[in-house]
């Protein structure tokens, strides 16, 4: 079919027991009983997840959710990887070049859920953390900060880099 569709509605479970192919570059599931949310193909480019509603903030959300019912400190939450497996060159061009992973930083409980983002990039390796982000706001880069916009500082509120606190310095300003 020209614009193949599949609608999944309801509360029904739906299992496809063999390998599910809709051979067309404008493939559609719809989710819903209204099917306000579509994963369209798009060919030779990917998919696109959108909600359909054109009211403000419906935005499509993903989630990654674990099945954990125990968190404890640096239990993986779930994780986004990009990888190249079927480069022809092999060995460290097919390893996970870059990532984006949710690690636990303390056991979750009912007043806690505390949580850091580890950003990982690879260079002859697997990808591994290079920055992170914590649930306290703290960011913390394993390389340097290159800040190339030239805006001169007039005040203690411009410039190309500001701190609001005090600036800690092992070697030469």
């Amino acid at each position: 079919a020209e614009n193949a569709a599949m609608t999944i509605a309801g509360d029904e479970d739906v299992t496809f027991a063999n390998d599910l192919h809709l051979a067309s570059d404008s493939a559609v599931l719809s989710f819903g009983a209204d099917s306000e949310i579509t994963l369209t193909h798009v060919a030779d480019t990917g998919l696109l997840l959108k909600h359909a509603s054109g009211s403000d903030d419906a935005a499509p959300t993903f989630t990654l959710q674990t099945g954990d019912t125990d968190i404890a400190s640096n239990d993986l939450l779930g994780a986004i990887q990009f990888q190249a497996p079927d480069e022809g060159t092999g060995t460290d061009a097919v390893l996970v070049a870059a990532g984006i992973d949710a690690i636990s930083e303390g056991d979750f409980s009912s007043s806690s859920n505390a949580t850091r983002l580890r950003f990982l990039t690879a260079s002859s390796e697997t990808a591994s953390e290079k920055m992170s982000l914590s649930s306290a706001g703290l960011l913390t880069v394993s390389g340097r900060i290159i800040t190339d916009d030239t805006t001169e500082a007039t005040s203690t509120t411009d410039g190309s880099l500001q701190t609001d606190g005090g600036l800690s310095v092992a070697k030469d300003v």
